[in-house]
């Protein structure tokens, strides 16, 4: 009898502790549909001669019911943001420069918030006017890891350029131990990779400037790594 006991307050304890409340799932990240990635955006409506309206889509989100629409312009870094949820929204924007746009998904069940990919567009304005590089995609190092040195304690960077004039002319290559004070370590680079010397277990930053044959540039983000 007493074993019985035993085992049918084990089964109650199993019993109520699979009876509680079932996890809150985070919200997944949506798939950007337009503006195309590295592409001139072809759907804007021009309001003036500086100014035009720009319609972002994607697709709904498992478990998410609102969305934050975030746009920058790769040139000033001027922000842009909308909240929705719908699957699409529209923003002005100056026209004649490169936009980063992404979307975050979010849920009134939950603090938890999950980012899209990063797209980038060109939104056009003067039609005689050359484009702006799009901002290099930076490769490796990737943002916030670890990295071994070659047996010269040297390491090759690498990133992706893109311009829609495919007038690509150089990059340079700004490195520090200050994400606040950059410095130029390398110039008139053309191909998108590099071999540096550094210093042992160093947290650096990183950052690409593309130049075209038309002297515009643009720069990437900022990216931190470690070496051992």
């Amino acid at each position: 009898i007493v074993k019985r006991m035993k085992n049918w307050k084990l089964f109650v304890l199993l019993l109520l502790g699979s009876c509680g409340p079932d996890p809150i799932p985070d919200p997944e990240p949506v798939n950007l549909v337009a503006p195309q990635n590295l592409n001139s955006c072809t759907t804007a409506s021009r309001i003036n001669e500086s100014l035009s309206q720009v319609n972002f889509q994607w697709t709904a989100a498992l478990h998410a019911d609102n969305y934050e629409l975030i746009v920058q312009n790769a040139l000033t870094r001027e922000r842009f943001d909308t909240s929705t949820s719908l699957q699409n929204a529209s923003l002005t924007l100056p026209s004649g420069a490169p936009y980063l746009w992404f979307v975050r998904s979010k849920s009134t069940l939950t603090p938890i918030e999950t980012d899209s990919s990063t797209w980038q567009f060109y939104l056009e304005g003067s039609t005689s006017a050359t484009h702006f590089p799009f901002p290099a995609l930076l490769q490796s190092p990737e943002d916030e890891s670890e990295i071994v040195l070659s047996a010269q304690g040297t390491f090759q960077f690498e990133w992706e350029g893109n311009d829609l004039d495919n007038d690509i002319v150089s990059y340079d290559l700004y490195l520090s131990t200050d994400p606040d004070e950059l410095a130029l370590v390398k110039d008139g680079i053309t191909s998108s990779q590099t071999l540096l010397e550094l210093n042992s277990n160093t947290l650096y930053y990183w950052q690409v400037a593309t130049r075209d044959e038309n002297q515009n540039q643009s720069f990437s983000g900022v990216f931190s790594f470690q070496t051992e």
